[in-house]
């Protein structure tokens, strides 16, 4: 059973590092994409430097490196690695959760706009639910084994 265990906590941290390195390589972009919006901007208050640098760089680049940091301490088997990966868990299914809720009330509250005709030659991008609504299972899943008796035992004794 122990061994069973270490193989569940290194699938989950070597997930958890996979999960977090490309939402930190997409999260440069976006954080690269708000700094040079700004320089584009005619109308600069603090608020918009907050809104176009800060949250990115708080969703798209300090969530990921800690995913990346609690995972290496749950590889490790730290005590605190393992409590940075349940609590980044939580934080990604929370978000998740918030996301997928946010997602109902628009698509509830334009239902019956009918959509524009797109002129030829426009690109249009399409965006699915459904990579969402995985890591929300993956996360939820994530949460359960971290918090099984036997993982605990390995991280708290």
């Amino acid at each position: 059973m122990y061994q069973n265990t270490k193989h569940i906590i290194k699938i989950i941290s070597i997930t958890l590092v996979v999960y977090g390195a490309v939402k930190l390589l997409l999260g440069v972009q976006s954080v690269w994409w708000g700094i040079t919006s700004i320089f584009y901007s005619s109308n600069i208050t603090f608020f918009s430097i907050f809104y176009i640098i800060g949250i990115p760089v708080f969703f798209n680049l300090m969530i990921p490196i800690t995913i990346v940091l609690g995972s290496i301490g749950l590889l490790k088997q730290k005590k605190w690695g393992w409590i940075v990966s349940i609590i980044v868990s939580l934080l990604i299914f929370t978000m998740n959760c918030a996301g997928t809720i946010n997602f109902a009330i628009a698509s509830y509250f334009y239902r019956n706009i009918p959509l524009p005709t797109i002129p030829e030659g426009v690109h249009v991008e399409y965006y699915s639910m459904i990579p969402t609504y995985i890591t929300t299972c993956i996360s939820l899943a994530y949460i359960f084994f971290l918090n099984q008796k036997y993982v605990k035992n390995i991280f708290v004794n």
